[in-house]
């Protein structure tokens, strides 16, 4: 009988903490390694202004947000790349497999995001070739964040519907990209 009750409490307590915790949390976690190299290698590369290493390396960025990665090197323009947050695919299973309980853990913990790029490798241009188009460049890229960061902020704070905010997310990428 002893041994029914450990098993019926260990199953108990597994379930709890299995529906009490986000799926997306537990599979993913709530960051995201990526891969960063450049060529020329030995790039000091940072992410939102902190050092995070020389290339080839890799960082771990927290899923919840979305980051600016800077590579740069003496002699060379430095490159900018966004970073940028996106819903993951298990958002709908995880509400149908935990509960509104367990995406509610994933969004808090950001778990349920995916960062793009995946891996980033560039090819850092001379200074010589490119001053002007590199500080343009990261200029641009600073504007996106932050656009794109106060657009989530108007998410979170159910200023706009997830809806409006696919839109406006789409129409600021599509802004950017051209």
């Amino acid at each position: 009988m002893k041994k029914h009750a450990s098993f019926l409490v260990v199953l108990v307590l597994t379930s709890a903490c299995a529906l009490l915790s986000g799926c997306a949390t537990i599979v993913k976690g709530t960051t995201q390694v990526i891969p960063v190299s450049s060529d020329p290698t030995g790039a000091r590369v940072t992410v939102d202004n902190a050092p995070a290493g020389t290339t080839p390396t890799t960082v771990t960025l927290s899923r919840k947000q979305n980051h600016m990665v800077v590579i740069e090197k003496e002699g060379f323009a430095p490159e900018s790349i966004a970073v940028t947050k996106s819903m993951g695919g298990a958002v709908a299973g995880n509400i149908i497999a935990g509960g509104f309980i367990g995406w509610g853990v994933d969004a808090m913990t950001g778990a349920q995001y995916n960062l793009a790029p995946n891996t980033i490798s560039v090819r850092l241009a001379t200074k010589a070739d490119q001053p002007t188009v590199a500080n343009a460049a990261a200029n641009r890229t600073k504007e996106f964040i932050d656009e794109l960061n106060k657009l989530d902020a108007l998410l979170v704070d159910k200023k706009v519907t997830p809806e409006e905010y696919g839109k406006m997310r789409a129409s600021l990428v599509a802004k950017y990209q051209t």
